[in-house]
C-alpha cells in the first residue's frame, strides 16, 4: 500500500521569508526551526531582550538589524503641522525609564527629537522648537533630556512636506511606543526627504533610532544632523559613531538602526521558563535552553515570569517557536500489480530519496540479505514484495503485488543443417497455450512480415526465433539455427576407356564428403574412398554416392578397360609385311618404327630385315611386338665391269627364293638388253650381243611368278 507524504508549505514559506531581524520582543523563543528525519533534534533558547535585568543610569549602543514594528493600533497625528514647534504632551502607553527616572508623557519635536522634559525653557509642548545647532553631544546648548533621531531641520509644513505620527506595536507587556517621520521634506531643500522613526521598548526601556532614508541639505544648517541621546544635565550623552553632529546622509539603499540599551548594574532576575507543546499543552522543559525532537510540525510555547528590576511589577512573557519536520525521507514507489510468467526475472526498484536502510520483504517477512535499493527475483510464484525504507525517524514503505502464470513452453528443433534447396518446415511442440496467443517468428532477430503460424517454411540459413505473447503480457521464445550447407556439384567426368593392363582411376572431384559409396555393375563396394581402381578388363557401370553434412548426391559414368591386343604378323616377298590385329580399340594404326604410323595393316619396299611391329588403337593404346624377318630383295646400285673382281657382275640379291621369276634389263631407251631368271647362277655382265654397254643408268623389272612386278634402276660404271 503506497502512503503519500507531502512537505507543508510552511516549509517552504520559511526557508524562503525566515526572520531576518533582531530580537525584538521582551522574550523570545527563537526563529522557526526546520529539523528532518536523520536529524530531528532541535534546541530551543529563550532569549530576554537586552537591557530587561539593567537600570537605564547608562547605556550601551549598539547596530543590530532593524525590528518589523507592525502597528496594533492606528497611528495618530502629532499634531505638528507648523514649521518647527514642539507637539503638545503625549501620554505614553507604558511607564519609560530615562537616565534613571520613569516617565509617563513626552513631546515631540518636528526636527526628529523626542523630549521627556515638557515644560522647560525651549522644550515646552506648543512652543518652538529650534532647528538650529552646531555643537556635538554632549552639550548643554542643546536638548536635554532628549532622544535625537535623527535631529536635523525638517519642514513638514511644505506641500507634500510628509507626516509626523505616532503608535503602539506590539501588547502589553511587550509593547513599543513608535514616533514616525514619514517622507519629511528637509527646509529649504524640499525635493530631499527623511523617513526614519524613535521606538519606546516597554519593559527593558531600549531606545531604538531607525533612519530608513535621510538626506543631507548642505546649504542650510551646513546640513548638520546628530543621533544621539543626552540626559537631564546635559553632561552625559551616547552617540553612535561617526553620526554626531554633522553633515552625514543615509541611502535609502543602506538603512539604519542604532539601539540605546540600559547596562547599569545588571542583576540576575529570577526567571521562571517554561516550555510547553502548544498541541497538547505537555510542559516539555523549565530551562532557558532545551532540545526538542518532534516527528511531526510542532508549535512550542514559552512563558516567562519574572520581576521588573526598576519597580515591582511581575512580567508574564510568552511567545512561540515553531519546529518544522522536514519529512525529507522520499517514498519509494514499486508501481502497480504486475503479472508475470513463471521463470520471469524482474528487478524492483525501491529506491527513494535520502533513505538510508532498505529492506524486502516477500509475503510480510524479511527476506534475508535482501538490504540494497533493488530486488531482483525470478517468478517462481504469486506473491507480495515490500520494501520498507527509514532515514532516521521516518519510515516509510511501499508493496506489489506479483502474480505469477504460466508461460507457454516451446520445444524447437535442435540446430541443424539442412542441403541447399530443400524446403524445412519448422514445427515446435508448443504447450500452456490457452488458445489467445499470438506468434510472431523472427529470421536474425527481424520480425518475418506475415510469418504469424504456429509453423515456419524455411530454406536459408539463420537463426530461427519463436515468439509467443499471451493475453497476460508473458513472452515465451524459442530459437533455432539453420546451417544451409551448399549442394556439392559431384562430377566424376566423362566415360572412360583405359588400355589393357591398366588401371582405371576414378576419383571425386569432391574431396571433403563425410561418406563415399562406390557401385560398380550395380554392387555395392566395401570401399569408403574418394578414388575408385579398376584392374580387369571389361565394361563398368561406375556410381559414386557421396554423403557431405546433410547433402548426399550421386554421379555415374561407364568405364571400359580393352582386352589385350594381338597381332599375325604375315612377311610376303620381297620387301612386304601383312599385319592383323584384334584386340584393343579399332581402328588400328601400325608402325614398324615406333614413330611413323599409318593406318594400312600392309607394308612395301621393305629392305631385307627385322622390323618390330606397333600398333595403336583408337583409345591411344601403343602395342609393340616382337621383331618379324621380313626378306626383302638386295638390288645393287651400280655395277663396275672393269674384271678387277669387284662388282664386275649385276644381280637382284634374294631373288633365289622365287628361281622361276623373270628379270628384264631395259637401257634407257626401253630396249630389251638382258632377259634372265633370278637363280644364283643367272647374272649380266654389262654386255648386249656380247658387246659392252656404255656406262650410263638401266632399268629393271622384276616379274614373280604370280604376276607381281618389282621396278627400279641401277648406274653401270666403266
Amino acid at each position: 500500500m503506497k502512503k503519500e507524504y507531502r512537505y507543508l508549505l510552511s516549509i517552504l514559506l520559511f526557508f524562503l521569508f525566515s526572520r531576518q531581524y533582531a530580537q525584538c520582543s521582551q522574550i523570545d523563543a527563537g526563529d522557526d526551526v526546520v529539523v528532518s528525519c536523520t536529524n530531528n533534534i532541535a534546541s530551543l533558547t529563550a532569549e530576554l531582550f537586552p537591557g530587561i535585568n539593567s537600570s537605564t543610569n547608562t547605556y550601551e549602543v549598539t547596530q543590530p538589524t532593524p525590528c518589523p514594528l507592525f502597528p496594533s493600533s492606528e497611528s495618530t497625528s502629532t499634531g505638528i503641522t507648523v514649521d518647527d514647534f514642539w507637539s503638545e504632551v503625549i501620554d505614553l502607553p507604558f511607564t519609560f525609564y530615562f537616565f534613571g527616572e520613569a516617565y509617563t508623557q513626552v513631546i515631540i519635536g518636528p526636527n526628529g527629537v523626542l523630549s521627556f522634559d515638557t515644560n522647560t525653557e525651549g522644550q515646552t509642548a506648543g512652543e518652538v522648537c529650534r532647528w538650529q545647532f552646531s555643537d556635538p553631544l554632549p552639550s548643554i546648548n542643546l536638548f536635554k533630556n532628549t532622544i535625537f533621531g535623527a535631529y536635523h531641520d525638517l519642514d513638514v509644513s511644505v506641500y507634500n512636506g510628509g507626516t509626523i505620527e505616532y503608535y503602539i506595536s506590539g501588547e502589553f507587556p511587550q509593547r513599543k511606543f513608535v514616533i514616525s517621520y514619514n517622507e519629511v521634506a528637509h527646509h529649504q531643500c524640499e525635493n530631499l526627504r527623511t523617513t526614519q522613526r524613535i521606538v519606546l521598548y516597554e519593559s527593558s526601556n531600549v531606545i531604538d533610532v531607525q533612519i530608513d532614508r535621510k538626506d543631507t541639505c548642505s546649504q542650510w544648517n551646513n546640513g548638520n544632523a546628530l543621533i544621539g541621546i543626552q540626559n537631564e544635565s546635559g553632561d552625559l550623552a551616547y552617540v553612535p559613531e561617526g553620526r554626531n553632529t554633522g553633515a552625514w546622509t543615509v541611502p535609502a539603499s543602506e538603512p539604519e538602526l542604532w539601539r540605546f540599551v540600559p547596562n547599569y548594574a545588571p542583576i540576575d532576575l529570577n526567571i521562571e521558563f517554561r516550555w510547553y507543546n502548544n498541541t497538547t499543552g505537555e510542559l516539555v522543559g523549565n530551562e532557558q535552553e532545551i532540545q526538542v525532537n518532534p516527528t511531526v510540525d510542532t508549535e512550542y510555547r514559552l512563558e516567562v515570569e519574572f520581576d521588573d528590576p526598576d519597580n515591582t511589577t511581575h512580567y508574564f512573557l510568552t511567545d512561540t517557536v515553531t519546529v518544522y519536520f522536514d519529512d525529507n525521507l522520499g517514498q519509494p514507489d514499486l508501481g502497480g500489480n504486475m503479472t508475470l510468467c513463471y521463470g520471469a526475472e524482474i528487478t524492483l526498484d525501491g529506491t527513494a530519496n535520502n533513505a538510508v536502510n532498505y529492506q524486502w520483504q516477500k509475503n510480510g517477512v524479511d527476506i534475508p540479505g535482501a538490504t540494497n535499493s533493488t530486488l531482483s527475483i525470478i517468478v517462481e510464484e504469486s506473491a507480495t514484495y515490500t520494501v520498507i525504507v527509514d532515514a532516521g525517524v521516518c519510515e516509510k514503505s511501499d508493496d506489489v503485488f506479483i502474480e505469477a502464470v504460466p508461460a507457454p513452453q516451446i520445444e524447437l528443433n535442435a540446430d541443424f543443417h539442412e542441403c541447399e534447396g530443400t524446403v524445412r518446415t519448422l514445427t515446435p511442440l508448443i504447450s500452456n497455450l490457452t488458445g489467445e496467443e499470438t506468434f510472431q517468428w523472427q529470421k536474425d532477430g527481424v520480425d518475418i512480415p506475415g510469418a504469424t503460424g504456429i509453423t515456419l517454411d524455411i530454406s536459408e540459413s539463420g537463426t530461427y526465433t519463436l515468439n509467443i505473447t499471451t493475453t497476460t503480457g508473458c513472452v515465451a521464445s524459442k530459437s533455432v539455427e539453420v546451417f544451409y550447407d551448399e549442394y556439392p556439384d559431384l562430377d566424376l567426368g566423362e566415360d572412360l576407356v583405359v588400355c589393357p593392363n591398366k588401371t582405371a582411376r576414378i576419383s571425386s572431384n569432391i574431396k571433403d564428403a563425410e561418406i563415399y559409396t562406390w557401385e560398380v555393375n550395380g554392387q555395392v563396394i566395401p570401399l569408403d574412398s574418394e578414388t575408385l581402381m579398376l584392374e580387369t578388363s571389361g565394361d563398368y557401370e561406375v556410381v559414386l554416392t557421396i554423403t557431405r553434412g546433410v547433402c548426399t548426391v550421386t554421379d555415374s559414368l561407364h568405364v571400359k578397360i580393352l582386352e589385350p591386343l594381338s597381332i599375325t604378323p604375315t612377311p610376303v616377298l620381297y620387301g612386304e609385311l601383312a599385319i592383323e590385329a584384334q584386340g584393343g580399340l579399332p581402328p588400328y594404326q601400325y608402325s614398324i618404327d615406333g614413330i611413323n604410323y599409318i593406318k594400312d595393316a600392309y607394308f612395301t619396299n621393305l629392305p631385307d630385315g627385322d622390323y618390330p611391329i606397333y600398333v595403336l588403337d583408337a583409345n591411344g593404346c601403343q602395342y609393340e611386338f616382337e621383331p618379324v624377318h621380313v626378306t626383302g630383295l638386295d638390288v645393287p646400285k651400280y655395277m663396275t665391269p672393269n674384271g678387277d673382281g669387284y662388282n664386275d657382275l649385276w644381280r637382284v640379291g634374294n631373288a633365289e627364293n622365287t628361281p622361276e621369276a623373270i628379270l628384264n634389263i631395259y637401257n634407257r631407251y626401253g630396249k630389251l638388253v638382258k632377259q634372265m631368271h633370278t637363280a644364283t647362277t643367272e647374272f649380266w655382265d654389262g654386255t648386249y650381243n656380247g658387246k659392252p654397254l656404255p656406262a650410263t643408268d638401266y632399268w629393271y623389272v622384276l616379274t614373280l611368278p604370280n604376276g607381281k612386278a618389282y621396278k627400279g634402276h641401277f648406274a653401270l660404271k666403266r
